[in-house]
């Protein structure tokens, strides 16, 4: 690992709750200057690592990728659940009532910007540091410790989570257990080789807000990543999906989400050092 590598990072954009459909280039450019740290606002990291939720768009997501490119090289994302989502009929009927074929017009789009690179359970490597990820999925395994059995746990989820309706085909219980194995083998086959790992959903439920310590419903937040964060010494790991403001270190992982508007949390892009 080159010792003077860094890169940026933030997550959970949402950029359609920011700003409307409507916008131009230019608001949404206006809207990724607010995000650089205001004591460098012209020379930042040559990486920017967004660790998912971009925006319900994918045509604002492919803006959005543009406005970053004036400040970076090289940019690296994975797919959060928000990406998944079909949030209106239209979207609904052009994708064909499939989130995977949303997520497959999003790749088209960001393969015809130079230096966009999606990590699906996928590998790069950029001056030397090679990044991998994907965007991982929740297991119910946090829940299941709290002493709720999972069939009750998918009642809570589907009854509380946007998840449910908007990502489809919608899930059941089966379905849901599969594309989290799915995550995981993809996730467990990048592992090895990476020195910076990306997913959405956070492997480490250790620093989850005492208010949420009881609650079924922060089992959607999690998955139980124990046996990876055991390997995982000298790899950076980088997250989002509970828009947490809280940036600690365990094996060097660390989170910057943005949110929603509002949080108001003020978060501006963060330089990771390697």
């Amino acid at each position: 690992m080159a010792a003077a590598s860094s890169f940026d990072l933030i997550s959970d954009l949402h950029l359609d709750f920011w700003i409307n459909s409507n916008n131009t280039q230019s608001q949404i450019d206006l809207f990724v200057d607010s995000l650089l740290p205001t004591d460098r606002p012209i020379n930042p990291s040559k990486v920017l690592v967004i660790a998912g939720d971009l925006g319900h768009k994918n045509s604002q997501n492919e803006l959005l990728l543009r406005s970053f490119k004036r400040y970076y090289r090289s940019i690296l994302f994975v797919f959060g659940n928000h990406d998944l989502y079909l949030t209106s009929s239209s979207a609904r009927w052009k994708s064909k009532y499939l989130s995977a074929n949303r997520i497959n017009e999003m790749k088209q789009l960001a393969t015809q910007i130079e230096g966009i690179y999606i990590l699906d359970g996928s590998t790069v490597s950029i001056e030397g540091v090679a990044y991998g990820g994907t965007g991982m999925w929740h297991d119910f395994s946090f829940g299941v410790a709290m002493g709720f059995p999972e069939p009750y746990l998918l009642d809570i989820w589907q009854h509380s989570m946007n998840d449910a309706n908007l990502i489809l085909p919608k899930f059941n219980l089966t379905t849901l257990q599969y594309h989290f194995k799915k995550e995981l083998e993809k996730l467990e086959s990048i592992f090895e080789q990476s020195q910076v790992i990306i997913t959405h959903v956070s492997p480490d439920a250790s620093n989850m807000p005492t208010k949420y310590l009881n609650d079924p419903v922060s089992t959607f937040y999690y998955f139980d990543g124990s046996h990876l964060l055991s390997r995982a010494k000298g790899k950076v790991w980088c997250y989002g999906h509970t828009h947490t403001q809280i940036d600690y270190l365990h094996c060097d992982g660390c989170r910057n989400a943005l949110g929603y508007p509002d949080e108001r949390t003020g978060t501006k892009i963060r330089t990771i050092q390697l």
